[in-house]
């Protein structure tokens, strides 16, 4: 029987720290587990960048923010111009949150943050959900094989009830900090997964926040998924409809953010997630659902709390 040669894909790493831009690559190349054969090539500056980009097709563009001849804002875009097929994303040192208006203009989703030392099974995940987006899907993906993952169906208000007392209790015996923080933002995915994603046919939300729901619909029910392994603890929520989108989610997060957002009375439970989590993952299948993923890690050296990334992957 023959083997089953890979499909190949051809990745571009842009920044100009040497040892960065060539770890990425060394680390791509021989380390990452992948489904793909990878190919790897880099650029220092914008300019070399773009000529690569101009007479080779990438499947995945990876940029630094800040470059010697530009930045990697431009750089991404020149990849969306044209390859409008080609996955993107950026990486910075400084802080995230400085970007996130930029990103939001742009439609640049996933931005990596530089740490010391840097996170290479993080960009690993990173990679693959970009280059294959089906791995992001799905909170087993990101714990330890053979993790006890616990499942809460949302059928009706009583039962959004009933998962706070049941996260309340699991928070507790985990031993989080901001244990009653966590359980305000995990309240808030809850019901904006039912208030905000239920939809009437033109658009409009089909319940009010606060009214009680006797009985969802079978496929407005809402499921949360919560556990925990030697490294981390994890909470997924999942709706069926897919109304969010991604632009939507950073216009949100850059109000909250910057401030201007204080007043507003919904577009907070996604700040609050990203401020309390050590990562916030975001998967949108446009339609179909709308995943939320939340991870706390017991290693104070990946639970930064000073620049933290975002990842949101909309497909």
């Amino acid at each position: 029987m023959n083997d089953v040669v890979p499909e190949l894909r051809r990745i571009l790493i842009v920044d100009d720290d040497q040892l960065i831009r060539e770890g990425i690559q060394n680390y791509l190349l021989n380390f990452h587990d992948s489904e793909f054969k990878l190919e790897v090539d880099t650029a220092e500056f914008c300019e070399e960048a773009q000529r690569k980009i101009s007479s080779n097709h990438y499947h995945l563009v990876i940029s630094d923010i800040n470059l010697p001849d530009g930045d990697g804002f431009s750089v991404l875009e020149h990849v969306k111009a044209r390859d409008k097929d080609s996955r993107s994303a950026l990486i910075t040192a400084y802080k995230v949150e400085d970007y996130v208006k930029n990103a939001k203009m742009t439609g640049i989703y996933n931005i990596i943050a530089k740490t010391a030392p840097f996170d290479f099974d993080e960009l690993s995940r990173v990679v693959n959900n970009l280059l294959n987006p089906q791995t992001a899907f799905g909170l087993t993906t990101y714990m330890a094989p053979n993790s006890q993952i616990n499942h809460i169906l949302i059928r009706s208000s009583q039962d959004v009830d009933n998962s706070i007392e049941t996260l309340q209790a699991f928070l507790k015996e985990s031993g989080t900090a901001h244990e009653n923080e966590l359980l305000t933002a995990l309240m808030e995915g809850i019901t904006n997964a039912i208030y905000h994603a239920c939809r009437n046919e033109d658009g409009s939300f089909k319940y009010q926040k606060g009214q009680r729901i006797d009985q969802l619909e079978s496929n407005e029910q809402v499921s949360v998924y919560y556990g925990k392994d030697l490294d981390s603890i994890g909470f997924a929520i999942v709706d069926q409809g897919g109304n969010f989108s991604a632009s939507e989610i950073l216009y949100w997060l850059e109000r909250n953010m910057s401030g201007a957002g204080l007043m507003d009375t919904h577009g907070r439970g996604v700040f609050l997630m990203h401020r309390l989590v050590d990562r916030l993952l975001i998967n949108i299948s446009p339609g179909h659902k709308t995943e939320i993923i939340m991870l706390l890690y017991r290693d104070e050296n990946r639970s930064s709390q000073y620049n933290k990334p975002i990842y949101i992957n909309q497909f």
